[in-house]
């Protein structure tokens, strides 16, 4: 399962432009593992990470990310695997839940306010990605 974001890319950009946006993404979100092959970029990232340097100091990552950059169509494309951040929305729902179950004990608000917490934190997380591939693909473009 994959979130998958295309965007066209002006003429004359080269594909060392486009590289090297991809990779400044990555490093600004500090994905550890980077890696550039041909016209494909992957970032790979631990599920769990700890870092006490931001404000929650436990970090669950999506997992891998691809920019693929199709060099005679100038689009290119960002897929990110979506099954660990809805797994985790999930769970949380699921948390979310329980605690009702035990706390208020009425069905509709047990069932309502989970529903609505996992398609909010779903549709935030899609919206992340739109705006990674917005950035990169201004910084892109505006070269």
């Amino acid at each position: 399962m994959f979130y998958t974001f295309k965007i066209k890319i002006k003429e004359g950009t080269t594909a060392k432009n486009v590289t090297d946006a991809a990779r400044d993404s990555f490093m600004e979100r500090e994905v550890n593992d980077i890696q550039i092959h041909d016209n494909i970029i992957t970032g790979k990232d631990s599920l769990f990470k700890l870092d006490f340097s931001k404000r929650s100091p436990l970090i669950l990552s999506p997992g891998k990310e691809y920019f693929i950059y199709n060099e005679s169509a100038k689009t290119l494309t960002y897929k990110v695997e979506a099954f660990y951040p809805i797994l985790f929305n999930l769970l949380y729902a699921g948390i979310l839940f329980l605690i009702l179950y035990f706390f208020v004990q009425h069905l509709i608000i047990e069932l309502v306010i989970p529903g609505l917490f996992f398609i909010i934190l779903t549709t935030v997380d899609y919206f992340q990605h739109q705006a990674v591939i917005a950035k990169v693909s201004r910084k892109i473009n505006e070269n």
